[in-house]
């Protein structure tokens, strides 16, 4: 097991329990984003410690095979190793949107922030900086199309 930092691990960060068929190759693929794949996994360690509970990757890197299986979009960060989707371990989505809200000076490589409600199901999309003088931003979807900025 590769070990990303202290609480993820290369093999959550290219997992998928939708499509188990496309996860040997995504993992294979994902050995070239190495470097980005610990940029975000630091970005999550910074909002695990904002949070105070451990969370579920649910999405991290995809190759296109796997991304376009689960629908993504032909530039999501994800199929660079820049993004991961997560739900909180015990907390609802909308609290912990809102902690890493009022503490994002706490998450200083964080990007984007999306509180993603679709369909029924609720997960947090972050995508992590690749310069340092990047703004932070926080939206909400319903639908993965359409996104509203929340002004901090």
């Amino acid at each position: 097991m590769i070990r990303l930092t202290e609480h993820f691990t290369f093999d959550e960060m290219t997992d998928s329990k939708k499509y188990p068929e496309l996860v040997d190759q995504n993992r294979r693929d994902a050995l070239g984003f190495m470097k980005q794949l610990k940029y975000i996994t630091g970005t999550l360690e910074e909002i695990r410690a904002v949070l105070g509970v451990p969370m579920t990757i649910t999405s991290g890197f995809r190759n296109g095979a796997l991304n376009k299986a689960a629908g993504g979009s032909a530039t999501s960060g994800h199929t660079k190793g820049l993004c991961a989707d997560f739900q909180p371990i015990g907390m609802e989505i909308s609290q912990a949107f809102e902690m890493i809200q009022a503490n994002k000076n706490k998450c200083p490589s964080l990007k984007k922030c999306i509180y993603e409600s679709i369909g029924g199901s609720k997960w947090l999309h972050v995508e992590t900086k690749t310069e340092a003088n990047q703004p932070q931003q926080f939206f909400t979807t319903n639908n993965g199309k359409t996104y509203t900025e929340i002004k901090a």
